[in-house]
């Protein structure tokens, strides 16, 4: 179904799944750092797995799916992780340690979750 779907418009769906991400991780990290680093290392991955997935034989559209579906599904994830994403960033901001603050199980598992159940969307999508 994808594979019909011009490349321009899966070059939107990508730059859209990146700002889309990136400006829900500003609003859960109170960070300037945090703000301007994700979305310079998600499109510098995403330039990094367009690159492999092309040496390896996947077209672009696969690859541009793939790299969109991936974001769909890690911003999905970390959705639980709001209020824990922010009591970390103000410890940090206050010079406090944050050791004693871990992400539950059920919410590690429900980010695994999303990014490999969308991504498996996103490769059947493409077939």
């Amino acid at each position: 179904m994808l594979a019909s779907v011009s490349i321009g418009w899966l070059w939107l769906l990508a730059a859209a799944s990146t700002v889309l991400s990136s400006c829900l991780m500003g609003s859960m990290v109170p960070l300037r750092k945090a703000r301007i680093a994700y979305p310079v290392s998600m499109v510098s991955c995403g330039a990094v797995l367009i690159v492999v997935c092309r040496l390896n034989g996947i077209g672009l559209t696969g690859a541009l799916v793939g790299y969109s579906c991936a974001h769909i599904g890690l911003t999905l994830g970390l959705l639980p992780q709001r209020k824990l994403f922010r009591e970390v960033g103000e410890l940090w901001r206050r010079g406090e340690p944050t050791d004693h603050l871990k992400a539950p199980l059920r919410h590690q598992v429900f980010l695994a979750v999303c990014v490999v159940a969308v991504s498996l969307v996103g490769f059947a999508l493409t077939r």
